[in-house]
Order: structure tokens, then C-alpha cells, then sequence
């Protein structure tokens, strides 16, 4: 009975703990959650991906721009499009957009301590016969990186 009633005490003081420490915050946490960032505001870069296609990316006021430098986009792009940032590591920074107009949807990694890129985009979401739906998975290396 003893050793039944020690153990009950423990679990309730285990549980107890977890719970305090699951609702405190730290003094360091600046999320705005909810609030899109725009850290990358200032900077811009090309990037290669692995299948030989490049791109001029460059972020300014809360937009970003893109060109297509090599490839069969080459010279397509895009541009006053509203993007949210967050940084997710040191010069590591997840960001996304939507283009409503293209449905399209990225999510885009940029490492600037390694200086590579990671993506993944939903390409014509709607799936109409003018522009099918394709999913893009890709890594590349990011060049003349301009902050």
C-alpha cells in the first residue's frame, strides 16, 4: 500500500511539472504568431537548382520578385508578391507565398551558411488542362548573395 501511495504522489507531481512547463514562455520567444514577417526585406540572390535551371530571386517591402534565368521558364517570372518569413535557425529562414494568379503555392528554405536553397511547390493547383498540376521537390546553390 505504501509503495501505491508513493507512486500516485510521483505521478502527480510528474504530471504537475509537465503541465507548468508546458504553458511557460520564453523571455526570448518574439514570434508574432499570426503576423506575416518579412525578414528577407533587402535581400537578393540567384540560385541553381539540380536540374540546371537558375532563378533571380530579390525581396523588398514585403514582396518578392523572381525572374527565370536558365531553363525553358527562362525570362518568365513574377512579381509584387506578398511573402511571409520566419527564422528558423542562424541565416536559416523558411518563407512561403501564394500566387493566386498562377495558382501556385512555395515554400522555400534558404541556408545562407551553406548557401542552398530547398523548395517545394505546388504548381497549378487547380489541375486544369491549360496548366496541370505538378509538385516540385528541389534542392539548389544559392549565388551572388546580396543582404
Amino acid at each position: 500500500m505504501k509503495t501505491k501511495l508513493i507512486a500516485v504522489i510521483c505521478i502527480i507531481l510528474l504530471s504537475t511539472t509537465h503541465s507548468f512547463s508546458q504553458s511557460e514562455t520564453l523571455e526570448n520567444n518574439n514570434f508574432q504568431f499570426g503576423e506575416p514577417e518579412h525578414l528577407l526585406d533587402g535581400y537578393s540572390m540567384n540560385f541553381q537548382y539540380q536540374n540546371g535551371t537558375a532563378i533571380h530571386m530579390a525581396f523588398n517591402n514585403g514582396k518578392a520578385k523572381y525572374k527565370w534565368l536558365v531553363g525553358p521558364a527562362k525570362g518568365n517570372g513574377n512579381q509584387d508578391i506578398s511573402y511571409r518569413s520566419r527564422k528558423i535557425g542562424e541565416n536559416l529562414y523558411l518563407i512561403n507565398w501564394h500566387e493566386i494568379d498562377k495558382n501556385d503555392y512555395l515554400t522555400i528554405v534558404f541556408d545562407f551558411d551553406k548557401m542552398i536553397v530547398h523548395s517545394s511547390i505546388i504548381i497549378g493547383y487547380k489541375n486544369e488542362a491549360k496548366r496541370t498540376l505538378q509538385t516540385v521537390f528541389r534542392s539548389g546553390i544559392i549565388d551572388h548573395l546580396k543582404k
